[in-house]
């Protein structure tokens, strides 16, 4: 099996006319709803004399529900489409992505320096000996100027 640019297929000027296509009619629906609900229509498609509305969320898209008519006297006024039939989807939710570059702080030197004061003050034992070792690796990471720990 060989590879095919794009170019070698023959109906791709048909799917660039599909997409033109929706894009002017995404702009009339956009058009013809409340500014509040703009941000929240994502996209449509249109299938014969049927329009597909792709919304953020559920109650978007019963809000935009109750301008179904609006929404077709619009598309079909100022298009040669001839909508019938309207539908409203929700789009899947975009999958949560961890920020994984997460700057870790480290406390001022007068917030150290007490940590160590108060540490060396202590009695002999495992808190003081942690406190100790806690305020020399935090100085250490503040000369050396990283914030990895």
């Amino acid at each position: 099996m060989s590879f095919k640019s794009a170019a070698s297929f023959s109906n791709i000027s048909a799917i660039q006319y599909q997409l033109i296509k929706n894009r002017r009619i995404l702009g009339l629906i956009l058009s013809a709803v409340p500014a509040q609900l703009k941000p929240h229509v994502k996209d449509c498609v249109v299938n014969d004399n049927r329009l597909l509305i792709y919304v953020s969320s559920p109650a978007w898209a019963s809000q935009l529900r109750f301008l179904q008519n609006q929404i077709k006297t619009a598309v079909n006024q100022q298009s040669q489409e001839k909508i019938t039939q309207l539908r409203i989807r929700m789009l899947a939710p975009a999958p949560y992505q961890l920020n994984k570059q997460s700057k870790k702080r480290i406390p001022s030197t007068e917030n150290t320096e007490m940590l160590h004061n108060n540490a060396a003050t202590m009695e002999e034992g495992k808190l003081k000996d942690a406190l100790l070792s806690l305020s020399e690796t935090l100085q250490k990471k503040r000369l050396n100027g990283t914030n990895d720990m």
